[in-house]
């Protein structure tokens, strides 16, 4: 599968042609083209390369063009500006706009978990050892920060003692942490895995303390909802039909060499990949839910970091779980 960057020109380009296929665009999603937004080349997006790769977008009548947008921020701005249709924020930054005004709707949650550990030099052992030392965390203010920030607190250490640095793209926190210019880093798969088979220790997994959150949510404008309704209904059945090829162990090898290509990452890597996450953590969520407690949760996490005022509310229609297949 290749992939494309959503440049500004590109974006000025798709926006014109979005709005020029939505004028002459049929009820149906038969032959319609679609532009989703991921964040970057990780095995979150895995249900997104299997639909793309097994032909599962174009069996519900979809084309649909993947756009790698840079961040959840960014994605979020490209939807709310018109040259995306879909984007897949975390449900930090989605709930986040929101409160803060933005127009769009979550239809789901393809990821119900942050399946993100801290990676760190084999010579650290607990935060302590960090005190005085650099680590590469993907935002200032995100749910994931905040769970490092009272991790480090709960072993006796002031989160401030240790240098915080920030990038939203994971390949760029592994190559901090490979060249030594950060002594742990947030990380997710696959390079996470990748790090550790270079001999960096997982310090902290992040999974089993994010529950109730969402890490990779769908979402959508109001005016791409009312026009082209069959349109979102079909990205999120071939989704699911993509979960569920992934989950079935028959594929596992396939699996493995389609995100081995698109995450441009070796087999072994790939393979270990499948077996932590796939098999283990199993991240991905059939059913594509998003109930209430994971947005009054996201949303006390936002005021909690100053992200959103106090007294902050989303608004009454802030989901839409009709688009789900049945």
């Amino acid at each position: 599968m290749s992939f494309r960057n959503s440049g500004p020109m590109k974006i000025l380009a798709a926006a014109f042609a979005a709005f020029a296929f939505w004028a002459a665009a049929p009820a149906r999603a038969e032959n319609q083209k679609i532009v989703v937004g991921i964040n970057s080349l990780t095995a979150i997006y895995w249900p997104t390369y299997v639909a793309r790769a097994k032909g599962m977008f174009a069996a519900r009548g979809l084309d649909a063009d993947i756009v790698l947008v840079g961040s959840p921020v960014s994605g979020v701005q490209q939807l709310i500006g018109g040259s995306i249709d879909i984007a897949h924020p975390t449900l930090y930054v989605a709930v986040n706009a929101l409160a803060h005004g933005a127009d769009f709707r979550l239809l789901g949650s393809v990821v119900n978990t942050l399946p993100y550990s801290m990676i760190a030099s084999s010579k650290i052992a607990s935060a302590r050892d960090l005190v005085g030392k650099s680590v590469m965390l993907g935002f200032r203010t995100d749910v994931i920060t905040l769970m490092w920030r009272d991790w480090a607190k709960g072993q006796g250490v002031n989160p401030d003692d240790i240098d915080q640095i920030y990038d939203a793209q994971a390949a760029n926190r592994y190559a901090a942490l490979a060249n030594g210019t950060a002594s742990a880093a947030m990380l997710n798969a696959p390079f996470d895995l990748r790090a550790q088979g270079e001999g960096f220790k997982r310090l902290l997994d992040f999974a089993p303390l994010s529950r109730g959150y969402a890490m990779a949510v769908v979402a959508a404008r109001p005016d791409f909802l009312k026009a082209r309704p069959q349109a979102a209904k079909a990205y999120l059945a071939a989704t699911r039909d993509a979960i569920d090829w992934l989950y079935d162990p028959a594929h596992r090898d396939e699996a493995i060499a389609i995100l081995a290509k698109d995450t441009r990452q070796d087999a072994a890597i790939s393979a270990a990949t499948y077996d932590d996450l796939v098999a283990r953590q199993k991240p991905y969520d059939r059913a594509l839910d998003l109930p209430d407690s994971f947005l009054a949760r996201t949303l006390e996490g936002a005021v909690a970091l100053g992200d959103a005022p106090k007294g902050s509310t989303l608004p009454a229609a802030v989901k839409d779980l009709s688009f789900r297949p049945e």
